[in-house]
């Protein structure tokens, strides 16, 4: 998944605590095995990929 949005600073957001649905995206990543990959960049947009087994 990708947007060519605002984006935001990654490290702002694990400092901060905040972003539920990233939390919760990860979380379900890692109950199967998978991994989740957020890459973003203030002004530049977000990039999200999940990796899971067999899919």
């Amino acid at each position: 998944m990708a947007d060519d949005g605002s984006g935001f600073d990654p490290s702002a957001v694990r400092q901060a605590g905040r972003h539920l649905g990233l939390v919760s995206m990860r979380d379900r990543a890692n109950g199967v095995g998978g991994r989740l990959k957020v890459v973003s960049e203030p002004g530049q947009g977000t990039v999200i990929e999940m990796e899971v087994p067999g899919g």
